[in-house]
């Protein structure tokens, strides 16, 4: 693990693309993203995560679906993590152009974070799919038990893409043109054979940054690989916080920082 050469590659990097993996929020309560997620829902549901949250399940149970979207989802939100407030300073500082991620929580404009692009949806993007009205995650959170549009009376649909559903043509393409037009690919929380991380086959640039709690044969294919028990601390020490400016008292008893008196 080298975070000197990690912190090397941000520092001079100045169109960075950042594939956000389900690991960052894992990490910070993100139940469904959890390993033994899986495990929890059969046993409470009879079911598999993939089998209630697919687009066979939700028109033929709508129900049980809603009631799994808002207990076992909308109920288990990811929050921020302080890997997005690191993300949040790289763009507050001009270096990175983009977050692609397969996560939709939301987390990162949380955080705020922009030019967020969500090939998977986000929770807080609910429509009608007869006359496209959007409603929130609190609305489906209130109107049990099946929630339904209130111009049209048709059932909402979730903002999340479910199984079965095919990922917006448009919102793929923008995510390959962002990571085509980056200098240095951040790759955080997946390895390069997911399916977020396999996006990378898209980019051009210089420099491929792989942050991860385990290691995978795909690796080699970075440039610098951090791998560690905690993507927060590995980014923080990569890319830490300004360090406030020491002021100085001159003879004429101004005070000036220390970019003052160099430019004087």
């Amino acid at each position: 693990m080298s975070i000197r050469y990690l912190k090397e590659i941000l520092r001079e990097g100045k169109h960075i693309v950042c594939l956000l993996g389900r690991e960052a929020a894992a990490q910070n309560g993100g139940v469904f993203y959890q390993r033994d997620f899986s495990y929890d829902i059969e046993s409470k549901y009879g079911m598999s995560p993939d089998e209630i949250f697919s687009t066979t399940y939700f028109h033929n149970r709508p129900q049980e679906f809603f009631r799994f979207y808002r207990e076992e989802v909308l109920m288990k939100r990811a929050e921020p993590t302080g890997v997005h407030s690191v993300l949040k300073r790289m763009q507050d500082d001009g270096k990175l152009s983009a977050i692609i991620t397969r996560g939709f929580f939301n987390a990162s404009q949380k955080a705020g974070c922009t030019n967020v692009i969500h090939l998977y949806g986000t929770v807080d993007d609910n429509r009608c799919p007869h006359c496209g009205e959007k409603y929130s995650a609190e609305y489906i959170l209130e109107h049990r038990p099946i929630p339904k549009c209130e111009k049209c009376g048709t059932m909402i649909h979730p903002g999340v893409i479910l199984a079965g559903e095919m990922l917006d043509s448009s919102v793929v393409t923008n995510a390959a043109e962002a990571i085509s037009c980056a200098d240095t690919l951040l790759v955080v929380g997946c390895n390069l054979a997911s399916r977020l991380g396999s996006l990378a086959r898209y980019f051009n640039g210089n420099k491929i940054a792989l942050v991860n709690t385990i290691e995978h044969y795909t690796d080699r294919r970075a440039d610098c690989v951090c791998i560690g028990p905690s993507l927060e601390d590995i980014l923080t020490g990569a890319y830490p916080e300004a360090e406030p400016e020491s002021e100085i008292t001159e003879a004429d008893g101004t005070r000036k920082t220390d970019k003052e008196r160099d430019k004087k």
